[in-house]
């Protein structure tokens, strides 16, 4: 990676890119950004836990000197710069992505793209993580269930070295309503069989290129 290049954090929009950012922090001591101004809101106990650095009022990212320039996106690509991408269960994000809008957007939208980031198969064939030159592939589920072989992959790629392998309980980090990182849950309760119908009818190709059970 060139000096300075930016390191971009990828993801579908309620992916896990917050807690990948909390991993970085705790496991790293690696800050990072994100092209949102006010990505986490007023929430100052998780920008605590994730290493969270704020645009300052002319929209600039500072940086600590010689820190590597990680930076969150839910956008497409705009450059083939260097990136971590996290998959997540498309059904599992569409879920959580109705829940972050509190329910104020449907279920149906939120499966459909139609809303600003669009249809979770687009957005991870407009990345390609499985063939994108310079990109590591994270799945969400692998960051919950094997932490060990996400630091080993993360430190691999970033060239940095695990400082730490333990990780604030999950009921620690999520946020009274949830909005950021919610507590643990099950998307099978919250979408309808016709809604699951159309959601395989628009992603079931890509579903299954990322190694999801349809």
């Amino acid at each position: 990676m060139a000096e300075n290049e930016i390191i971009w954090l990828a993801s579908y929009p309620r992916s896990g890119n917050t807690f990948l950012r909390t991993i970085l922090w705790h496991c790293f001591k690696l800050n990072s950004a994100s092209i949102y101004p006010g990505d986490l809101g007023t929430n100052e106990e998780l920008k605590n836990f994730s290493g969270h650095i704020e645009q300052d009022v002319n929209g600039k990212i500072r940086f600590p000197r010689d820190a590597l320039p990680l930076i969150k996106t839910h956008e497409y690509p705009v450059n083939d710069g260097p990136t971590i991408y996290v998959v997540r269960d498309g059904r599992a994000a569409c879920v959580s992505l109705w829940k972050f809008y509190k329910k104020t957007l449907s279920m149906e939208a939120c499966v459909d793209g139609s809303h600003r980031f669009g249809l979770w198969a687009d957005h991870v064939q407009a990345w390609k993580p499985n063939s994108r030159s310079r990109t590591l592939l994270l799945r969400y589920e692998d960051m919950v269930s094997d932490l060990t072989g996400v630091l080993e992959k993360l430190g691999d790629f970033l060239k940095q070295k695990i400082i730490n392998t333990e990780m604030p309980k999950r009921e620690k980090i999520a946020d009274i309503d949830g909005r950021w990182v919610n507590k643990s849950s099950h998307w099978q309760s919250a979408i309808d069989a016709r809604t699951l119908e159309l959601f395989h009818s628009l992603n079931g190709k890509s579903i299954k290129e990322m190694g999801y059970v349809s």
